[in-house]
């Protein structure tokens, strides 16, 4: 009974491991997209008189790069942690 109970601790604490990696690297991404978003934003300003002329357009396409710079940041590090996942496996 004790090898199952210790089992169930290990599957919750490298679930709990899994989830604080994964909230890490989604914050790290949200941010690094908000600042390509930004400077794209910046990017666009210039030569403006006034921030309520920047075209819509300009303003989503600003916004859609930032979400992708997220989205990209995500994968990669989603692709990293399967291989970390896959070399610990072979390793045992």
């Amino acid at each position: 009974m004790a090898t199952k109970n210790q089992g169930m601790s290990k599957f919750f604490s490298d679930a709990k491991k899994g989830f604080l990696n994964f909230a890490n690297n989604y914050s790290i991404a949200v941010n690094s997209g908000a600042k390509e978003a930004g400077k794209q934003i910046f990017e666009g300003m210039e030569g403006l008189n006034q921030p309520s002329d920047i075209p819509a357009g300009k303003l989503f396409t600003a916004v859609k790069i930032g979400v992708q710079h997220a989205s990209e940041h995500m994968v990669n590090s989603s692709m990293e942690f399967v291989e970390q996942m896959k070399n610990n496996q072979k390793s045992k």
